[in-house]
């Protein structure tokens, strides 16, 4: 943890503890895991009671005693306060009732205020609890066989959209492989998460052009190398495959753009 970190913890933890609808805080996200670094924001999970949770939202999106002032503050789904300082030092306040705490991997957790018999169980992994094969397979092959769609109408700017969430897919397929189960890396990390094989091939595959063969010529790329990673890992994990989509897809994409996969 940097110097500007600690400082910004410290500040964020001393308001916390002179706050009496504050039962317990916890330093969470990535620096709560001693995996983070001198990019990571300040996560903290607050315990509070519901009735008080609005009102303490609304005080620290406010100018704060002992905090900086803010740039930023918005709220995400009622109850996380993600903030940003004049400096660009980033903190996300997750306010949290008794109910929702449980939700929280205690083993991701550095308790720093309240009762430590208030911190959740580390959370147990089930083994195999990874993001399931077959709906990402067919996803691929249903936007890989909108392609000639977009040829069709000589949308390049849509394609290269198309490109985008076939290549998200297949990073998400490369976590399967690896066992990695979904959230279990921020939304910023990726490079410790894919091994240096996958993260060569896909730093590789240049962004195309909003041209018709560049585009083509990507989608040809990832779809092979997709179906060459899916498959054997459908076999392994036991997962159904869908034969008849994929090769509908196959004949599709070789009548409308002429394009073997």
């Amino acid at each position: 943890m940097t110097d500007e970190q600690q400082a910004l913890l410290k500040r964020l933890t001393a308001a916390l503890a002179a706050d009496p609808r504050v039962h317990a805080a916890w330093l969470g996200g990535s620096l709560g895991q001693d995996a983070g670094d001198a990019w990571s924001d300040v996560d903290i999970v607050v315990l509070v009671e519901e009735p008080n949770r609005p009102a303490c939202i609304a005080d620290y999106r406010a100018t704060h005693p002992g905090l900086p002032p803010l740039v930023l503050s918005h709220v995400v789904y009622g109850r996380v306060l993600a903030a940003i300082t004049p400096d660009w030092e980033r903190f996300d306040l997750s306010f949290l009732t008794a109910g929702e705490l449980p939700s929280q991997d205690g083993a991701a957790l550095k308790l720093l205020l309240g009762d430590p018999a208030l911190t959740p169980p580390p959370r147990i992994q089930v083994p195999g609890a990874l993001q399931p094969l077959g709906p990402l397979v067919t996803e691929f092959l249903r936007v890989l066989g909108l392609a000639p769609v977009a040829v069709g109408r000589g949308e390049w700017l849509t394609m290269q959209q198309g490109v985008e969430l076939l290549r998200h897919m297949l990073i998400d397929l490369m976590l399967i492989e690896n066992e990695v189960p979904p959230g279990s890396r921020g939304a910023k990390r990726l490079n410790a998460f894919l091994t240096d094989d996958q993260r060569a091939w896909l730093e590789a595959l240049p962004p195309p052009l909003a041209e018709r063969e560049a585009l083509i010529a990507a989608n040809a790329a990832l779809a092979r190398q997709f179906l060459a990673r899916a498959k054997p890992l459908a076999a392994k994990l036991g997962a159904s495959w869908p034969t008849a989509f994929e090769d509908a897809t196959r004949r599709h994409l070789k009548v409308t753009l002429s394009l073997e996969i």
